[in-house]
Order: structure tokens, then C-alpha cells, then sequence
């Protein structure tokens, strides 16, 4: 029998990079899933790959920054699969580049409500379903930027430490009902929206990889494993905890930042 046989997920931005890497594995080991993402067409396409794997998925077209639909939408990911135990808040925009003075509200406003309010919003739902059946596990993709600074990202780095302490405070919360809530804090990862700002030379991979222990950029899979494990029973007695995955770069002090001087925004995904 696979670690999350019978089980349903949801996750969120999990139509390509870090977000599908994470369903697939969810998938791998058993659970059916729901694939959220701000465009149906991706959603459908990934939620497609996953049924390659012999396992039920859907894909869903969601905008967590708004709260309606997200309650809207875990409806009828309930209705569709039956019940719900695992909620992975994966979805993110990534603005590379600009630094304080230059940093738009559209851009502030656009990372807070979805890195931020989108994760709150899932959370929120999630624990509607959660804490009656007493069962259920949260994760949320924090960030290596959520735990030491880069100039250029004030938005990205602000919302993803507040992830860490509402991950904290849900695990308070939520632990007497059995729900869990831990996060996962990546380090560099070779995925889409990163391949895409190298291509825009707002982020110096060779230097990156240089100053990395692991001499590598990540694998995404290896941040899906991760989370199979903290949704697993084997992880039970984990709670509100975060877990740094990033080759040992937040180890050494000139780790400082991956971006060149004066680049620019980058991408948003």
C-alpha cells in the first residue's frame, strides 16, 4: 500500500515547476489530487500527466488571492473527490530585481495577495474541513528568502516569512483536532520561472551554484518528497516546523544575494 493511499490534495500554482513536482509525488505515493492554478488549460494539462500515474486528479482554474473563489473552489474539490486531507499552498509571482524605492504597489499588492492572503485564504478553508474529521495536513512553500534577506526582493522575502509564522500559529492552533501544518523553505531550484529570469540576466546562476555547498541548483522533486513525508503518518509528531531544502546555501555567510546589480524586475509566475 503507497504512504498516501485514498487520500485527496490540493496544490496550489501546481501546474509546472516546484507546484507540479510536489503533485506528482503526492501522486506517486497514492493520493488523488487537485491541481489549482490561475489558468484552467495548464490545470487540465497537469492534472492529465498525473492520471498517467494511475491516480485521480482534476485541474481547477483559481485565483487564491481571492477569497470567494477559494472557498468556492474547495467545495467542489470536496464534492468531486469526497473529502479532502492534504493542502499544499505552493502558488507564488516572483518579482526579481527592483529594489525598495523602485518597488510598485502593484507589485507589493499582487505578491501579498498571493503569497500571503492566497496562503491565509487556503489555510482558512482547509481548516473548515480539517478540524471537524480531526485529520488533515498543511503545507506551505515558504522560501530560503523568508529566512535571510536579498536586495531586490522586499515583497517575496516579506510574505514568504509571514508563511513561517502562520505556519506556526495554525500548528498551535490546530494540533489538539490532529491537523498539522509544517513548511518547506526551498533554496535555488531549477524550474520555470527560474530558468526564465536567468534568460532575463537578473540572477547570476553560475555565482549561485559556485557558493552552494551542494555545488547544484535543487530539484524540484526532491522539495515533492519532502512534502509526501510531512503529509505521511511517519511524520506525525511534526508540527509547525519549517524545513530548509537548499543544498546548505543558508549555511555559509556569502550565500548574500542571486541577483546582479541593477537588474530589474524579473518574472511573474
Amino acid at each position: 500500500m503507497k504512504i498516501l493511499e485514498g487520500q485527496v490534495a490540493i496544490v496550489t500554482g501546481g501546474a509546472q515547476g516546484i507546484g507540479y513536482a510536489i503533485a506528482e509525488e503526492l501522486a506517486l505515493a497514492g493520493a488523488s489530487v487537485a491541481i489549482f492554478d490561475l489558468s484552467l488549460n495548464p490545470a487540465q494539462s497537469a492534472a492529465s500527466a498525473l492520471v498517467a500515474h494511475g491516480i485521480a486528479a482534476r485541474g481547477y482554474a483559481v485565483d487564491v488571492s481571492n477569497s470567494k473563489l477559494v472557498d468556492e473552489t474547495f467545495a467542489q474539490v470536496v464534492a468531486d473527490f469526497g473529502h479532502l486531507d492534504i493542502v499544499v499552498n505552493n502558488a507564488g509571482v516572483s518579482f526579481v530585481g527592483p529594489h525598495i524605492k523602485d518597488v510598485t504597489d502593484e507589485v507589493w499588492n499582487t505578491s501579498v495577495g498571493v503569497m500571503q492572503s492566497g496562503v491565509f485564504y487556503c489555510m482558512r478553508a482547509a481548516s473548515r474541513y480539517f478540524l471537524p474529521q480531526r485529520s488533515g495536513s498543511v503545507v506551505n512553500i515558504s522560501s530560503i528568502r523568508g529566512l535571510t534577506s536579498s536586495p531586490g526582493r522586499i515583497a517575496y522575502s516579506a510574505t514568504k516569512a509571514a508563511v513561517i509564522m502562520m505556519t506556526r500559529v495554525a500548528a498551535g492552533e490546530w494540533a489538539p483536532y490532529g491537523v498539522r501544518a509544517n513548511a518547506i523553505a526551498p533554496g535555488v531550484q531549477r524550474t520555470p520561472m527560474w530558468d526564465k529570469d536567468v534568460k532575463l540576466g537578473v540572477i547570476d546562476e553560475e555565482y549561485i551554484v559556485s557558493v552552494t555547498p551542494a555545488g547544484r541548483l535543487g530539484d524540484p522533486s526532491e522539495v515533492g518528497k519532502l512534502a509526501v513525508y510531512l503529509c505521511s503518518d511517519a511524520a506525525a509528531y511534526i508540527n509547525g516546523t519549517c524545513i530548509t531544502i537548499d543544498g546548505g546555501l543558508t549555511t555559509v555567510p556569502i550565500e548574500g544575494s542571486i541577483t546582479r546589480p541593477d537588474s530589474g524586475p524579473g518574472s511573474i509566475s
